[in-house]
């Protein structure tokens, strides 16, 4: 039987393995309280210097020569910026960005409008040699029945150079040049352009 003195030393150590467990345990707590305290304060401080980022009024922003905001877009953006704590110079990146996605628009909008004349030019029913005199044809419908907004719309879109506008309205230049038109194919009736452009008029 092991005698009490070597029993009482060896519970001795293992309470003191124990409390020395339980003190590093603690301090490594304590350390992290710390650690978090001292994070919570670092991000408060941040907050605070953002808060004061944004000016009360932004500067006038650089734009291209080429590019323009209007005045509800502009004061759109300045409270965009606003509510999310932009300086100047990161309002101004801002800007940059969207005329520079603009500007690649644009350009990507003029490279398709210059394929679809080349395209226009080469189509087997209106191109050609003839193309100028057709297209004249076709600017003859459009004036003719083209109400200015619709004009005005061809223009914005670019779609007045979309080789199947141009077919359509080289289509109905070519009906209103004539006194009568066939439709349908050789064994269609012969009706008046009138019946043809406007059928609700038929009687």
């Amino acid at each position: 039987m092991p005698d009490e003195e070597n029993l009482l030393t060896a519970n001795t150590d293992e309470v003191e393995e124990v409390q020395q467990a339980e003190s590093s345990s603690e301090d490594a707590v304590t350390t992290q309280s710390s650690e978090s305290e001292a994070a919570t304060e670092g991000k408060e401080e941040e907050n605070t210097e953002q808060e004061v980022n944004a000016p009360e009024q932004y500067e006038t922003f650089e734009i291209p020569e080429d590019f323009s905001f209007n005045d509800e877009t502009l004061s759109d953006y300045h409270e965009f910026a606003k509510d999310n704590n932009m300086t100047q110079d990161q309002a101004q990146k801002g800007v940059d960005m969207v005329a520079k996605m603009k500007q690649a628009e644009m350009a990507q909008w003029v490279e398709q409008q210059r394929s679809w004349v080349e395209e226009a030019k080469s189509d087997a029913d209106y191109g050609g040699e003839k193309f100028d005199e057709n297209i004249s044809v076709a600017v003859k419908a459009r004036d003719s029945f083209g109400t200015p907004k619709f004009n005005e719309m061809l223009d914005q879109s670019g779609l007045g150079n979309h080789p199947e506008m141009i077919r359509f309205l080289f289509t109905v230049g070519k009906a209103i040049s004539e006194d009568r038109v066939v439709v349908g194919g050789a064994n269609a009736s012969q009706k008046t352009r009138e019946s043809v452009l406007y059928p609700s008029m038929s009687t």
